[in-house]
């Protein structure tokens, strides 16, 4: 599978790879993936990174609405990884892809196949050191 991912608006000079999911939340009708998310340079909003951060590291926000079918397999593998600060993530999403009518969304925390409406990117204002 092609990751294509950053031809979607909103995803331009973004890494999900080297990203950290924090959360992934299913409602009916939405998919919500919290995200600290990479940005790289050429982005907009990308900026020094904040003492201790080794890259430009933003609070997102992924939302996939109006879901009409959701499959997510791998769930039972699910355990988040605590980092030195007590900080817990599910690692990254290691591929999202748009395949003909539905996505495909990979990583540490199982694979989610969806039909939805195109994703939607919310990068959240940066803390303050």
């Amino acid at each position: 599978m092609h990751d294509n991912y950053p031809s979607f608006p909103g995803f331009e000079n973004v890494s999900l790879e080297d990203s950290y999911v924090l959360d992934i939340a299913v409602h009916p009708g939405v998919l919500t993936l919290k995200l600290d998310l990479l940005l790289l340079p050429g982005h907009p909003r990308y900026g020094t990174p904040l003492p201790g951060e080794r890259a430009c590291f933003r609070p997102a926000t992924v939302v996939f609405s109006s879901v009409r079918d959701l499959h997510w397999t791998g769930q039972g593998v699910i355990k988040p990884a605590i980092d030195a600060s007590g900080s817990a993530d599910f690692g990254s999403v290691d591929s999202l892809a748009r395949l003909e009518a539905s996505y495909k969304i990979v990583g540490d925390w199982g694979e989610i196949n969806l039909q939805a409406d195109a994703p939607s990117l919310s990068i959240h204002p940066a803390p303050t050191a």
